[in-house]
């Protein structure tokens, strides 16, 4: 058996500030506002900004350990896809992670276009989680809408809180999970 470790490509797309501020606050739980630092870094016409994150997860008692490249799906990602064609571009990633920011007019409408794309070059659905900050206050009725595009999607849907971490690594490990259960069937 080899000591390298499975190496898996995460498309982060959707709402980039909270995108990249869930990549930092994955890596460093210590970081009070990844916000600040993801506003920051998303000035620059390429964040330097790279995350690897190495969990562990477990099938039918085997355990072991994943390397998942989180890649950020942002303006400067179009420089790349306009580069490859789209099939190329998407067939690099083994999962998903839709940030979605519930103040967006047609977020119900660009989720689900996104998931097409991603469907339709890669031939096959992806392993795909959707991720709020709860951090910001939502206003009434929204927790229960992003709960419902989640549903009509048919995607788990994770409240997040980037200013105390909570739920942050549930949710990667969660698609972690799937992942490695889609590639070991």
């Amino acid at each position: 058996m080899s000591s390298r470790l499975d190496t898996y490509r995460i498309l982060v797309a959707g709402d980039e500030e909270l995108g990249f501020s869930f990549c930092v606050k994955l890596l460093d739980r210590t970081l009070a506002d990844p916000r600040e630092l993801a506003k920051k870094s998303l000035e620059k016409p390429w964040p330097e900004d790279e995350w690897t994150k190495h969990t562990t997860v477990s099938k039918d008692g085997n355990i072991t350990t994943l390397e998942l490249d989180l890649e950020l799906h942002g303006p400067w990602g179009w420089e790349l896809y306009n580069a490859l064609e789209p099939k190329d571009y998407f067939r690099r990633f083994a999962g998903v992670i839709l940030c979605a920011d519930p103040t967006r007019e047609h977020l119900p409408s660009q989720l689900s276009n996104l998931i097409d794309s991603v469907n339709i070059h890669v031939g096959h659905s992806l392993p795909t989680i959707i991720i709020v900050d709860r951090s910001r206050k939502l206003v009434k009725g929204q927790t229960d809408a992003l709960r419902k595009i989640a549903e009509v999607l048919g995607l788990p849907i994770f409240f997040i809180r980037l200013n105390t971490g909570e739920n942050i690594e549930k949710a990667f490990k969660s698609l972690a999970d799937e992942i490695f259960l889609k590639e070991t069937s």
